[in-house]
């Protein structure tokens, strides 16, 4: 799937079918949206979004932190069909009149449809709305798609409140309104390894600039080179006995003998439930008799959930 950052970079031969929005972490309400878009077979089914939240730019102390890295939320983008992303830079068309950046996409692209959700908001004091586009779409020959919001038991799908399921701890939850459970990805780096000394070694990560869970263990799924393992992720300051670190540390063990040493190597962790707080312990012994004990709720998660099979995104 291809990235272009303007508009100009489009190829202009083929029909194209966009959606437009920020998708921050991919949910059933944006699933919906992509869906719609790619319902017209005869066009390629593409996205619209910009380089950074308008929050972000607008009003970046009360901006919340992304549920999805760009690189992320655009490899799930594939898996759900979209043919290519356009990424505009916000700074460039958050002043624009409304009808002025319809008509900028219109004139560079060969657009045919235009699907939002129907709180979309855009242009110059977020003026634009979907009543606007719908009859800018009437009097310009672009078919315009509003979706309806998206419940689940009753409830609006929003990336707000999956936000807050995610702070709180609440990963099933917070998976059951993703299209993929919630997920922390980056390049393996060394630890202090002291998980080796207890027959339980770990991948570590690096904290990415994205929202991130309480601390706590949880059982994930670890996802490379095309391979998915049932694993038990910590997060936290203090993760054993000897670390005395105020730096958060992300550590996943991977229920597997086969995979080796892993440094430097790019690896996906799916959080699919949260099963207890980050304890510090008084010795090793009281560390190992706890590993066991999670190790034994993680094998009876997996024997009563059917996990699907998740993406891993680093790979082309």
């Amino acid at each position: 799937m291809e990235v272009f950052k303007s508009l100009e970079s489009v190829p202009k031969e083929t029909a194209i079918s966009l959606a437009i929005g920020n998708f921050d972490g991919v949910h059933l309400g944006h699933a919906e949206i992509i869906r719609r878009c790619r319902s017209d077979s005869s066009c390629r089914p593409a996205i619209l979004t910009f380089d950074i939240h308008p929050r972000k730019f607008l009003y970046p102390e009360f901006a919340p932190k992304s549920l999805t890295l760009p690189f992320e939320k655009y490899a799930f983008f594939k898996t759900l069909g979209v043919d290519f992303v356009i990424e505009l830079p916000f700074a460039d068309y958050f002043s624009m009149d409304p009808l002025k950046f319809l008509d900028t996409l219109k004139q560079n692209l060969n657009l045919k449809h235009i699907t939002i959700g129907f709180n979309f908001f855009f242009g110059k004091n977020q003026k634009g709305n979907s009543e606007l586009a719908f009859w800018w779409g009437r009097s310009s020959g672009v078919r315009i798609n509003v979706v309806e919001p998206f419940l689940k038991n009753g409830t609006r799908v929003s990336s707000t409140a999956i936000r807050e399921l995610i702070l709180t701890g609440q990963m099933k939850n917070a998976a059951s309104l993703l299209v993929y459970p919630f997920l922390i990805s980056g390049t393996v780096r060394r630890g202090k390894q002291i998980g080796r000394t207890l027959n339980f070694p770990t991948l570590n990560l690096e904290t990415p600039d994205k929202i991130m869970p309480p601390d706590g263990v949880y059982i994930t799924q670890t996802v490379f080179d095309g391979h998915q393992f049932t694993s038990l992720t910590n997060i936290g300051t203090n993760p054993t006995i000897d670390a005395e670190s105020k730096q958060k540390i992300i550590e996943t063990w991977v229920d597997s003998d086969e995979i080796g040493e892993l440094y430097d190597r790019k690896i996906s962790v799916y959080f699919l439930k949260k099963i207890r707080d980050e304890i510090r312990f008084s010795s090793k012994e009281k560390l190992a008799e706890t590993i066991s004990h999670d190790k034994e709720i993680c094998r009876k998660f997996m024997e009563s959930n059917k996990i699907e099979k998740l993406p891993d995104i680093f790979k082309d």
